[in-house]
Parts: structure tokens; sequence; C-alpha cells
């Protein structure tokens, strides 16, 4: 979903296209470690909670599988800046990359989103936690109630 979306803004070229990680990685071999959409996606998704702030996931110590008890978060994220294009090597496909992403980058610079769900495994299953609100029509009422109070 978020590809998707980071495309439909143009803020990528497309779900599947490619760029030149300054880092040196193999990119026939890890395809999406390369894909355009990582350079706006830059942490990961999720992590366990508990006694520290970025507990291991739980799951990891079970071959994946979580237990009753274990609490995690889901928290995908996507941060605009143009110092994300600054640092990719002068290639043919990052200069390509750049021409085709950068006014539409300029325009949501400095542009943030991440929203965190916690969830614990019950008895009953998974159960959600946190309180934020997470939904669109949520989230800009959230905005324009908190905008309204401000001087």
């Amino acid at each position: 979903m978020r590809t998707r979306g980071l495309a439909a803004l143009g803020l990528i070229e497309s779900e599947d296209a490619m760029y030149d990680p300054p880092w040196r990685v193999d990119c026939t071999a890890n395809p999406n470690g390369c894909k355009q959409a990582n350079l706006w996606m830059i942490h990961g998704i999720s992590h366990g909670i508990g006694l520290a702030v970025h507990d291991p996931l739980q799951g990891d110590r079970n071959g994946g599988t979580f237990a009753e008890g274990d609490a995690f978060t889901i928290e995908p994220g996507i941060y605009i800046s143009t110092r994300a294009l600054d640092v990719l090597p002068d290639t043919p496909r990052n200069r390509q990359f750049k021409a085709k992403v950068l006014a539409k980058v300029k325009q949501y610079e400095n542009t943030g989103v991440r929203i965190e769900d916690d969830y614990i495994i019950t008895d009953k299953g998974l159960e959600r936690i946190s309180l934020v609100p997470r939904e669109i029509d949520e989230i800009e009422a959230l905005m324009k109630r908190r905008r309204a109070i401000q001087p």
C-alpha cells in the first residue's frame, strides 16, 4: 500500500522501480533492497515492546510464531527529503530517477508520517491496545481540532 501511494504521488517511478543505493548490495540477488520506495521508508515496520523501548520481536525467538503475552508494534513510516536523493551515487539509473521525482520530492519536502499501532497476543487472539486514531478521516478530524485551539 505504501509503495502504491508513493507511485501515485510521483515520488517513485513505479511500484517495482529500482535505484542504485549508496551502499554495496547485489540488486539482482536482493531486488527488494534496491527498490526506490525504500529510499523513503527508512526504518522497519515492527519491533517488540516491553521493558525496553525496542524489545526484540518476540516471534523471532519462536521461529516466527508469536505466543500469548507477546506485545509488538506495527509502525510503517514514510519520510520525504531531498537529502535522501543527495546521497545517491551518480549513475544513469539514479539520474533518471531524480529527474522524474525531484519536483514532487520538493513539493513534499520534510513530510513524514508514521502511524504506530501496538498489539498484544491474548488468549482470545490479537488485540490492538493503542488508542490513537489511524483512519484518514479520524486523523484529519484530530488535526482540525488541534488547529482550532492553537493561537
